[in-house]
């Protein structure tokens, strides 16, 4: 029986369950309710398959039994009683096919399998003793065991249906003043029940097992999966702003021009610099850089947030910024909003000459591609106006002609 393993727990709980051992046969109670419920829909498809062999098990023994018993109501009575356990299998077989029925599987086979093993037992006294119980002690070993073995019931359940069962068909036996062969009894049921016991928890043991199994095999492949998206958004990432890197930016533009120049639409970027950055470094420290530099970059994420958008550090203090499909109207709010949110943080700047406050410039270029046009010279037409922004004063931008 093959189950999927569950990501419910993360390792530290599965290394305690793996210490704490499955001699109880039963998982912790995050757990055990997913597993339940993923058992008993392998069970009831297995027992598709089951089912069949367990019937010709059944007609086997039958048959058998039948040869031995006299003619005569005797084998009336017998089949009138005995069918009853053919019907159960049957019932239980068809059930397994309809899905709807699955978080049931436990509570049918075991009502069915209690049936099954009363009916094999009351058998005995009853009919017993006027023909060769045998037998009929062998067809009711054969209930237990394949009740305990084979339906694919978990442990408990299959322990309550033999037992139960069992303990039903005294007292219907005693209520119909039957006497009861007690020594058979044990010989027989008591024996059998014991032999079951063993293989299903042997059984039971090694489906959870094999499950825990595939759980840590799914806890690594998720382990795998979320290191290699790490690495991957790593790969694509600054690690000090958290702004896409100049690689990732690479990419970017590469795409998004090709995109600009097939569908003949616009497409605007925006050079960023801070302003006297390295005096504000020599003055307050690399530390404060550093920090001035993630303030700086979380405006600008937020800025550049819509779909296809991206903010990226270009290198040192500057910054590029690319909108897909964004007129020059269209970039001039961006950049009225940029230079009022950067003041906004009022990120005090005393090695500036031109204000209090940490201020950017920047050099903005929107063009709508043609085939010869050349993606670096749009950057490098970018990287001019910023120049030509920086020189007329900074805290400003500049839109090229």
């Amino acid at each position: 029986m093959k189950l999927e393993g569950s990501k419910l727990l993360d390792r530290t709980q599965l290394d305690a369950l793996i210490a704490k051992g499955l001699n109880y046969v039963h998982f912790s109670p995050a757990l055990e309710p997913t597993y339940r419920q993923q058992y008993k829909n392998e069970a009831a498809f297995e027992f598709r398959f089951r089912g069949p062999i367990i019937f010709f098990l059944y007609a086997f023994l039958s048959y058998g039994i039948f040869q031995v018993l006299p003619d005569g109501e005797i084998t009336r009575q017998w089949f009138s009683y005995y069918g009853w356990v053919g019907i159960i299998i049957l019932g239980a077989w068809v059930l397994s096919f309809f899905k709807a029925f699955n978080p049931y599987f436990d509570l049918y086979t075991c009502l069915g399998s209690m049936g099954a093993v009363a009916i094999s037992f009351i058998i005995i006294p009853i009919i017993g003793k006027e023909s060769n119980d045998a037998l009929l002690h062998a067809a009711m070993m054969y209930a237990v065991v394949i009740i305990y073995g084979f339906v694919g019931m978990r442990f408990y359940t299959a322990f309550i249906a033999g037992w139960v069962g069992g303990l039903i068909a005294i007292a219907v036996t005693l209520w119909l003043h039957f006497d009861i062969d007690w020594t058979a009894l044990n010989r027989t049921y008591t024996f059998s029940s014991i032999l079951g016991m063993s293989l299903a928890y042997a059984i039971d043991r090694q489906h959870r097992e094999n499950y825990l199994q595939n759980c840590i095999i799914a806890l690594n492949q998720q382990e795998m999966t979320q290191q290699a998206e790490l690495l991957e958004l790593l790969s694509h990432q600054d690690p000090l702003t958290g702004l896409a890197n100049r690689r990732y930016l690479n990419t970017v533009l590469d795409k998004e021009w090709r995109w600009a120049v097939r569908f003949k639409k616009p497409v605007t970027v925006m050079m960023i610099d801070i302003d006297y950055f390295k005096n504000y470094n020599d003055s307050l420290g690399h530390v404060a850089g550093d920090r001035c530099l993630q303030q700086i970059a979380t405006v600008l994420s937020s800025v550049a947030s819509r779909s296809k958008e991206c903010a990226a550090r270009y290198g040192g203090e500057e910054f590029m910024l690319v909108f897909p499909m964004t007129s020059t109207f269209e970039a001039k709010r961006i950049a009225d909003l940029l230079i009022q949110r950067i003041g906004d943080l009022e990120i005090p700047h005393p090695s500036s000459s031109i204000s209090s406050q940490v201020t950017i410039s920047l050099g903005i270029v929107t063009i709508v591609p043609q085939m010869d046009d050349q993606l670096t010279e749009f950057i490098n037409k970018a990287d001019q106006t910023l120049y030509e922004a920086k020189s007329q004063g900074r805290n400003r931008y500049k839109i090229a002609s």
